[in-house]
């Protein structure tokens, strides 16, 4: 019996080693799969930081090229679409050789990426892309570029207009697709903007009040629908309606049309009955930045038609105009213009003589609103008249009229025009805001420039379409391009120019950090602010918490 105790204690030792193993064996696992785990975390992480600075590389190399003169912008292939330069973008030199056809690229790169640039203004199709992973070429509404921040309506300068033209503000922005009444002057509330107590007309004025931080009003408006007609229906900024964006445009369009707040149970019935596009993004047409640098297209400061010192302004002007223009302006300073003046009936048109040589003695009398002011001007001067009078006096002054090498003639006004708004201002600032960049703004955008009706704002669009090909087109680096197809004349450009511009320094762009399609993405959209250098990037908003928003064929797929 003794013996038989003794080999049962015997075999539970081993019993005990063997739960002891199990039990050491479990805890190893469960260590293991929490440093796996652990791993998984840290390299995820790792990853969505190198998302991150992929993105943020691309904004770098966004601002660095924004801060360039409008020169070699051009040299680079422009800013507009550009996939050469923006597209598919290595963030190391030593990736540079990897195919971009090849599915495993290790590397990380980033996109520069904006709405279309269309200047018709398309609403946003609901037959677009039904997913941000479609097929290969299925997303039109994506390109390579920057978004032109200059060719939209700047809003605190239209509430300027507003103050001088009450109702301005108002009516420019009920012309925006799908505003209403309603939606619009509970915008203008927000900003400060009321209707008149009469309400002739729907005309309103200006108070003295603006938001704190008005560039984020859009985003704090109290309605629902302001915020969609903001955003164009496209809540994750992917250029496209996904189908859940689809149905809330749908259920945002039945409750603007209806005036109901109740959200629709049967969206496919609604289908019958509702228009089947969104209206294009506010965002396309109003903006909180805008300006360009007040410097020529090869970067140098533009001289100050308004200088004090009229010899230092006759050297600046010598070293970039001919003579006979640089002494016209200071004699035009010294002595004024007298365009528009009529001559004595009878009296016959005095003989031009070419400007003298300035006397810098003289002060200056004369000062340019515009250098379209230079436009057939007629300036006179005293000259001393050498021959005895009849009572044989001399040293008789008379009137002369110096000959104008800024003709108003239009076949003559293209071979100077363009480099006289290039080189000259009136404007000493460093920067100008607000001016609306006719380049590429929309019609409906142009059809808010006071002086311009939707009649001509389609005209200008339809010209700047036409001079798109043409070889003896003038240039767009200004806005002496307008005067080609008699779109509008020297009179009606002088009215306007001091609303508009064809430069612009500040953008919007899309930087996308990624990979490939198992690697996390970053998303970001910013504002570059370029009027001063360095660039300023504002507006900062991230996107990828929503999706991925793009496909890699999207990102990646080679351009026709």
């Amino acid at each position: 019996m003794k013996g038989m105790v003794n080999s049962q204690r015997r075999g539970m030792a081993l019993l005990v080693v063997v739960v002891l193993t199990m039990l050491i064996a479990l805890g190893a696992y469960r260590f293991s799969f929490y440093m796996e785990s652990q791993y998984r975390l840290t390299r995820l992480h790792e990853e969505q930081v190198h998302a991150k600075l992929a993105a943020l590389s691309g904004i770098e190399m966004a601002a660095s090229i924004a801060e360039l003169p409008a020169t070699e912008r051009t040299n680079l292939g422009g800013l507009i679409d550009n996939p050469a330069v923006l597209q598919h973008v290595a963030t190391n030199a030593a990736s540079e050789d990897v195919s971009r056809s090849e599915p495993a690229d290790s590397s990380w790169r980033f996109a520069l990426v904006s709405s279309v640039n269309n200047s018709s203004v398309n609403a946003i199709s609901n037959n677009a892309l039904s997913n941000s992973t479609g097929a290969k070429g299925e997303s039109s509404n994506l390109r390579f570029g920057f978004e032109n921040e200059s060719a939209k309506l700047h809003l605190p300068t239209l509430l300027e207009w507003d103050r001088r033209i009450p109702g301005h503000a108002r009516t420019t922005l009920l012309a925006l697709p799908g505003a209403t009444e309603q939606l619009v002057d509970a915008w203008l509330r927000g900003l400060g903007v009321t209707k008149r107590r009469d309400g002739a007309n729907g005309a309103s004025s200006l108070l003295d009040r603006l938001e704190a931080n008005p560039e984020n009003s859009d985003r704090s408006s109290d309605t629902d629908q302001l915020k969609s007609l903001w955003l164009g229906g496209d809540l994750n900024q992917n250029y496209q309606l996904d189908p859940l964006e689809r149905r809330l445009s749908e259920q945002g369009l039945s409750q603007r049309r209806s005036g109901s707040r109740s959200i629709s149970t049967n969206p496919a019935s609604s289908k019958s009955t509702l228009a089947t596009t969104q209206p294009p993004a506010w965002q396309r047409f109003v903006t909180w930045h805008s300006g360009q640098r007040n410097e020529t297209r090869t970067g140098q400061p533009r001289i100050n038609l308004n200088e004090a010192n009229l010899q230092s302004l006759h050297q600046k002007l010598i070293a970039v105009w001919p003579t006979d223009w640089a002494n016209f302006v200071i004699a035009m300073r010294q002595n004024g213009s007298i365009t528009g003046d009529s001559p004595v009936a009878g009296e016959k048109t005095p003989a031009t003589i070419e400007s003298p040589s300035p006397d810098f003695s003289k002060p200056a009398a004369y000062t340019f609103k515009s250098s379209l002011d230079l436009v057939g001007a007629m300036v006179q001067i005293a000259v001393a008249n050498p021959l005895p009078n009849t009572d044989g006096k001399s040293n008789v002054t008379t009137k002369q009229t110096l000959r104008n090498p800024f003709s108003s003639d239009l076949s003559e006004a293209r071979n100077y025009l363009g480099r006289v708004l290039d080189a000259s201002t009136t404007d000493p600032s460093p920067f100008t805001t607000g001016r609306v960049d006719v380049s590429e703004a929309p019609a409906e955008v142009l059809a808010g420039i006071p002086g311009v009706d939707l009649a001509l704002a389609q005209r200008m669009v339809q010209q700047r379409s036409s001079n798109s090909g043409a070889s003896n087109a003038e240039p767009r680096d200004t806005i002496a391009w307008l005067l080609d197809g008699g779109a509008l004349d020297i009179a009606k450009l002088r009215t306007i120019e001091p609303y508009i511009t064809s430069r612009n320094d500040v953008y919007t762009v899309q930087s996308v950090g990624y990979r490939d399609n198992l690697s996390p993405v970053y998303r970001c959209t910013v504002t570059i602010d370029a009027r001063q250098i360095p660039a300023q990037i504002r507006n900062y908003q991230i996107w990828h918490p929503w999706d991925r928003g793009f496909s890699m064929d999207q990102l990646n797929s080679p351009t026709q």
